[in-house]
C-alpha cells in the first residue's frame, strides 16, 4: 500500500510540473501585452499588478480572461500563453 501511495504521490507532483507555465516564454508575452500599463516590473505606468501573492492560478487566468478593476480582457493570450504569463509574474518581486 505504502508503495502504491508513494508512486501516486510521484505521479501528481510530477503531472503537476507538466502542466506549470514557462517563465522565459510568459516574460516574452508580458513584454509585448502587458508591459505597457504594468510596467517592466510590474509597479505599472498606468495599472500596478495587485498583489498576486494572495491570488489563486485561477483567479488571475479569470482576470486576464474577463478582465478585472480597470483591467479589460486579454482576447489576444491563450490558454497557455496566459500559463506562461503567470509563471512570469510570480517570480517578480
Amino acid at each position: 500500500m505504502k508503495l502504491f501511495v508513494s508512486t501516486m504521490i510521484l505521479g501528481l507532483v510530477g503531472t503537476t510540473a507538466m502542466f506549470a507555465g514557462d517563465a522565459a516564454a510568459g516574460k516574452a508575452i508580458y513584454d509585448a501585452k502587458c508591459k505597457m500599463c504594468h510596467g517592466a516590473d510590474g509597479s505599472g505606468k498606468v495599472m500596478k499588478l495587485k498583489d498576486i501573492r494572495e491570488d489563486s492560478d485561477a483567479d488571475l487566468k479569470k482576470s486576464v480572461a474577463e478582465g478585472w478593476g480597470k483591467m479589460k480582457a486579454v482576447s489576444t493570450v491563450n490558454a497557455a500563453q496566459t500559463e506562461d504569463v503567470i509563471a512570469y509574474i510570480r517570480t517578480l518581486k
